[in-house]
């Protein structure tokens, strides 16, 4: 791995309507969302499903930034059991990051993958976010992951550089 990059992107009306089941993430989703939030990542994210808990609760408490509850889908299958999310702050706090919301994970069960279901949740997340008056939302990647790098481009995301390396 080489670093991050940061991408952003404009806020738009979603105007595609889901194929799937999409609601707000809760604290109620914790549990599930840890679960799948560790077992998502073959390699990095978080090295323990503790780990992962503890991240989720972070997220749901504040600790990484406001967490915005109505801009985070979460996808659930026909038992209701949480297949993918994602987990939207309003600004990720202690960052170099541009001060707009911020897609802080973005995850899906590895039997679910290649379905469409992250387009979806980011075309969710986004279309909350600009019904809700905001006008950007960015992200971090891992710039050597091609397959987020490629579908970040789909939806018209580009990569930001923060104004003082133009000085």
């Amino acid at each position: 791995m080489t670093g991050t990059i940061t991408l952003i992107a404009h806020t738009a009306a979603n105007t595609k309507a889901p194929a799937v089941t999409l609601r707000p993430a809760g604290p109620e989703d914790a549990e599930s969302l840890a679960q799948l939030y560790y077992s998502s990542y073959e390699q990095g994210g978080v090295s323990s499903l503790e780990e992962a808990r503890q991240v989720i609760r972070g997220v749901f408490d504040g600790e990484y930034g406001p967490f915005l509850p109505d801009a985070s889908p979460v996808v659930v299958d026909d038992d209701g059991t949480v297949v993918a999310a994602a987990l939207v702050l309003s600004r990720r706090t202690g960052e170099d990051l541009p001060d707009v919301p911020y897609i802080f994970e973005l995850f899906t069960a590895a039997s679910r993958r290649r379905q469409g279901l992250a387009e979806q949740l980011v075309r969710c997340a986004m279309g909350t976010l600009y019904d809700n008056g905001y006008d950007q939302v960015c992200l971090r990647i891992d710039e050597d992951n091609a397959a987020a790098l490629a579908l970040y481009l789909t939806l018209d995301f580009n990569r930001w550089v923060p104004e003082t390396d133009y000085v």
